[in-house]
């Protein structure tokens, strides 16, 4: 075997053993062995290199059961990393320092439209929030080893290019490449859905399980997938554009352009436009329309409003006729909801899952678990810095191949 190739197997050896602690929280060096098919010879090797370069710790011992001895076991050290997650929506920028295991140091949460804004708006706006939240948190930018962006809209992460997002105006170069040029840090951009579906994969509802799907409602509706254990882009890296399926042709005006998406009926814009819609044809009274928010949208309907009740059951009712079609294609072992938008609870969700179980296919769905996340203001911003703790994790067969002899 060339050199190349023995490096190689060496370093996919050593992210099995990495990625078989962190699943395990705790684990000894005989269940590493065990679960990777690895010698004892080469877990020992690899953990104890792991352990000088202090990524793993030995975290405390447990007494077998058969002998009485004792067994260290090895778990992942948090503060081998510490990375940032910045996360775009429409009225706010969320920021998060977390450390190895995704738990959050600091977190930070500014109000702002963003509109239309200038790319460089946007970086300058994201500049001042990241050396905040480094700050907070305590620590250097010197120990930072990396910062995920999460924006909805067509993202190709392997480019770190945004094609099109209703945020900002699209410039000469990318936010990406403004934000890295910035701190001289490695800088990943991924649709906002995708960073959220990485979280429930690596530490979440999406833990352990190889087929699962995340639809995330809020200001836009976004998707993720996970198909054999990874997460499905598409050809040019965009695709589950859930949220931009047209699902009524012709029908209301969606942000992309098209008429009668899914997003265009579920999104919190959507919602809050039929709200003052309805308002303003004397289906309900409101004082002062114009600074109606979702919030208090949702608070009245929740209250016992009808005409509010009748939006978010019209809402539900499609975004689980959209929900059935992607249970008939996927055949995923779960679902998880997430985003702001879950705040409506069984206002949105109750219509959503009858829909579902009345046009999914009986054997799909009796296999099928939906699961609305509780939703915590820290979550975005986690899962962009999901993003790049998948990077420090990743495999590398995902990034290089091995030299292969021409003999």
């Amino acid at each position: 075997m060339e050199v190349s190739n023995r490096e190689f197997t060496k370093t996919i050896n050593q992210f099995n053993i990495l990625d078989t602690i962190r699943r395990a929280g705790l684990i000894s060096r005989v269940e590493i062995a065990e679960k990777t098919g690895q010698s004892r010879a080469a877990v020992t090797n690899i953990t104890a290199r792991l352990l000088n370069e202090k990524v793993i710790v030995e975290k405390e011992t447990k007494t077998s059961s058969s002998r009485g001895r004792r067994r260290v076991l090895l778990a992942l050290n948090p503060t081998a990393a510490y990375v940032v997650g910045v996360k775009l929506s429409a009225f706010q920028v969320s920021f998060a320092v977390t450390n190895m295991q995704a738990d959050v140091l600091s977190s930070l949460i500014v109000p702002v439209r963003i509109g239309k804004k200038s790319v460089e708006f946007v970086a300058d706006l994201i500049e001042e929030g990241i050396r905040h939240c480094v700050s907070e948190a305590l620590i250097s930018m010197r120990k930072i080893s990396g910062i995920g962006i999460g924006i909805p809209g067509l993202v190709s992460s392997k480019k770190g290019i945004t094609y099109w997002s209703a945020l900002y105006r699209k410039g000469n170069t990318t936010l990406r490449n403004l934000i890295q040029q910035r701190f001289n840090i490695q800088t990943y951009i991924e649709n906002d859905a995708n960073t959220v579906t990485l979280a429930q994969q690596w530490f979440g509802e999406g833990k352990g399980i190889d087929n699962f799907l995340v639809v995330t409602v809020e200001h836009g509706v976004g998707m993720g997938i996970v198909v054999n254990g990874q997460i499905y882009r598409g050809v040019k890296g965009i695709g589950a554009e859930f949220g931009h399926m047209v699902i009524k042709p012709g029908g209301a005006p969606c942000r992309c352009g098209k008429h009668g998406c899914i997003e265009s009926y579920v999104a919190d814009y959507s919602i809050l436009g039929a709200a003052i819609d309805a308002c303003k044809a004397g289906k309900w009274q409101y004082k002062n329309r114009s600074s109606l928010t979702i919030e208090e949208v949702t608070a009245i309907a929740k209250k016992g409003e009808p005409a509010l009740q009748k939006i978010f059951k019209r809402s539900g009712e499609i975004l689980g006729l959209g929900i059935s079609g992607l249970v008939q294609i996927f055949n995923p072992a779960k679902i998880i909801i997430a985003g702001e938008g879950v705040r409506s609870g069984a206002l949105l969700f109750e219509p959503m899952q009858k829909m579902v179980k009345a046009q999914t296919t009986p054997e799909m769905y009796e296999t099928l678990q939906i699961v609305i996340q509780k939703w915590q203001d820290t979550d975005w911003a986690r899962g962009a810095a999901s993003l790049v703790l998948q990077e420090l994790y990743k495999s590398p067969l995902d990034r290089a191949r091995p030299a292969i002899s021409e003999n």
